[in-house]
């Protein structure tokens, strides 16, 4: 059912996250459009939104807190549970509990409450291809066969695909590949590793050096792209119970992108020299606190800013065989979804805006 009402109430779980935020900020700034913003975190920015703390995997917080949100028209999921190990979590049976856990109680609550529910958006990956156990069949389309379980993504399509049968509301799964957006304290931001690594090898006067792996060739998401996605397939009849590969619509290499990355935090740029962030970035807080004193950045510890070094670990490439991710994106095309942008000027837009919100040194 797509609504012809003027004013539209959407319910964005994970709203501190990449994806979140961004949706947070989209939705805000539509004139018929509320917001209702969930997170176990206090804000750490100002947006017209209204706020609930909240742990999804707690049924009864979620039964208090959203059991009288009567006037829901949409959610966007995009919180998601991550073990302190992300990548290895990945894999696991208890990983993939956990996520369908906070899905339901997400659904089954706001959907007894809100009966004029219309929409409910869920974010995947390529993990959904199998990405996260090694090279997949290129370009992944969403029609392609399931790889080996455990694996959260499908659990929660299934329930909601089952969910959803004689339902008056409609679910739409976006698959984007790495996405890219501000978020302090996500585990999966690459943007805020980036920073991190060359505010701390600049501080220790040393040239930024690419750690990863050899050259391969990879695609990003613009988190606002997402944002945008979800607002088009919450009022499009077309995007009705469907799955959409999104892209930025271009590609990158890492190796390519790093004399730039120099270039903005004002610093000299050398070969790469392969080595493991996890082992290695972890040891360097007393650098990065050094910096934040230097530069009068907002007090957060590396471990705020960069929780997982795992993540940059195995996004570089580091040890790792050849794993290119590809996907075709002709569907959300063909649907009527077009937008794109530039990768490379989106990570140094997103360094240069991190800057400014003095999460970064200049």
């Amino acid at each position: 059912m797509i609504s012809t009402a003027s004013k539209k109430t959407i319910l964005i779980a994970g709203a501190l996250g990449i994806v979140g935020r961004s949706a947070v900020e989209h939705f805000a700034a539509l004139p018929d459009w509320d917001v209702i913003a969930l997170s176990r975190r206090a804000p750490d920015f100002e947006v017209d939104a209204r706020w609930l703390s909240i742990d999804l995997r707690d049924r009864r917080d979620c039964e208090t807190k959203l059991g009288g949100l009567t006037g829901i028209t949409h959610i966007a999921h995009a919180a998601v549970f991550e073990k302190p190990d992300v990548t290895r979590g990945w894999a696991e049976a208890d990983h993939a509990a956990t996520n369908l856990e906070m899905l339901r109680n997400l659904v089954e609550v706001v959907e007894a409450a809100s009966p004029n529910l219309e929409h409910i958006t869920l974010m995947q990956g390529t993990k959904a291809y199998g990405g996260h156990l090694g090279p997949f069949k290129m370009p992944a389309r969403e029609t392609d066969a399931r790889s080996m379980g455990p694996n959260f993504y499908h659990d929660q399509m299934d329930w909601l695909a089952e969910h959803g049968v004689g339902k008056d509301w409609a679910w739409t799964i976006f698959r984007p590949q790495l996405v890219c957006g501000i978020a302090v304290g996500s585990p999966l931001n690459i943007v805020s590793a980036i920073g991190a690594f060359a505010a701390i090898s600049r501080e220790s006067g040393i040239p930024l050096r690419f750690p990863g792996g050899p050259e391969r060739i990879g695609e990003a998401t613009d988190a606002r792209l997402i944002a945008q996605a979800m607002e088009w397939a919450g009022t499009t009849a077309v995007a009705r119970d469907e799955i959409y590969n999104i892209t930025n619509g271009d590609v990158y290499i890492w190796q390519h992108l790093w004399p730039r990355v120099a270039e903005v935090f004002q610093m000299e740029h050398a070969a790469p020299q392969p080595m493991s962030l996890n082992r290695v970035m972890p040891q360097n807080g007393n650098v990065w606190d050094r910096v934040v004193e230097r530069h009068g950045l907002l007090p957060y510890s590396l471990d705020q800013i960069v929780p997982a070094w795992s993540f940059a670990d195995f996004l570089f490439g580091h040890g790792q065989r050849p794993n290119p991710h590809h996907m075709s994106t002709i569907k959300i095309r063909q649907h009527g979804f077009h937008a794109c942008i530039d990768t490379e000027e989106l990570i140094l837009e997103l360094l240069r805006e991190m800057q400014d919100r003095r999460l970064l040194p200049v």
